[in-house]
């Protein structure tokens, strides 16, 4: 009998992997996306893609809408989402806790309707990683906060954590047109990490969700475990250079600060990952994606992605 399983963010990037992954293993889950706007555009779109998923509304604000869209759920994959205009006002307003109240609200709502499993996307603490160097970047401690909140009810749900490393597909929204000193069409990669700055990758519309069915595949392996995902470390220019093995446009890489991101704890949680990395707090395992298909590397995902080209301006 297949588990049900309700996905929180089902539209999002982290949440719609989840979502392509499972909807091709039908035979063990069937699928309940859970969003606040059941009627939206990017909602239609997915409702033609995966015929069958259950869509049904929530908001993470909201205790009572979460437990009606966890009602005979077995399964929640739950990520939530610091960088949105409604959890910026908040925190600008002094409320440092915005993201938290809505994971404790999956949580609670979870646990009131007798959900088995909780798999959440995390990030750990720059403050414990740093000790107390970095105290200020909200979005990650927002997170770790709530997976401790969730292990503190491990009685009563089985938690499993899921670590995602920088995503491939933040360069398709990075690239400008440009010309090289040759005078060639060029195009430039715009990123907020330092152009000597290795860190990890991932593909994350291919293995983000793969690797959350495998851990649910080989659950009892993963129970109370931070499973790390990332297919290898990389800088920004061989991000760039990849894609012109890929395409044969010329590219290069420049460190480069999105406005509406400019904001103090973001840069301090950017500056924790360049000094000391997103896993570098002890105790992470690796869990490979359903089926061992190996991880998508950086040019398996330019070749997939060859046809990509920024806006002309």
């Amino acid at each position: 009998m297949s588990e049900i399983v309700a996905i929180i963010g089902a539209t999002g990037a982290q949440g719609g992997s989840v979502l392509t992954s499972l909807y091709s293993a039908s035979d063990k889950y069937q699928l309940r996306a859970v969003t606040r706007n059941v009627d939206s555009t990017r909602v239609k779109e997915l409702r033609a893609q995966y015929p069958g998923v259950e869509w049904v509304a929530a908001d993470n604000n909201d205790v009572e809408s979460l437990r009606s869209a966890f009602k005979n759920v077995d399964i929640v994959f739950s990520t939530t989402n610091y960088l949105q205009p409604e959890i910026f006002a908040k925190v600008d307003a002094g409320d440092l806790d915005a993201e938290f109240k809505q994971g404790k609200n999956i949580v609670d709502a979870a646990v009131a309707e007798g959900v088995k499993h909780f798999v959440y996307s995390s990030l750990e603490s720059p403050s414990q990683g740093s000790n107390g160097k970095y105290s200020k970047a909200y979005e990650p401690e927002g997170k770790q906060k709530i997976e401790q909140y969730a292990r503190s009810h491990s009685d009563k749900i089985k938690g499993y954590f899921v670590y995602a490393a920088f995503y491939f597909q933040n360069f398709l929204h990075a690239g400008i047109w440009s010309t090289n000193s040759n005078g060639e069409k060029t195009v430039t990669f715009g990123y907020p990490l330092p152009a000597d700055a290795r860190q990890p990758y991932v593909d994350i519309e291919v293995d983000f969700g793969n690797t959350v069915r495998g851990i649910l595949d080989g659950r009892a392996s993963y129970e109370g475990k931070t499973v790390k995902i990332a297919e290898g470390d990389y800088t920004g220019p061989e991000i760039a250079e990849a894609f012109t093995r890929a395409t044969g446009i010329p590219a290069d890489y420049v460190h480069y600060k999105v406005p509406e991101l400019d904001r103090a704890e973001i840069n301090e949680m950017l500056d924790y990952f360049v000094e000391f990395g997103p896993f570098s707090v002890p105790g992470f395992v690796d869990a490979k994606p359903a089926s061992n298909t190996p991880f998508k590397t950086v040019d398996d995902f330019w070749q997939r992605y060859s046809a990509y080209r920024p806006e002309e301006h």
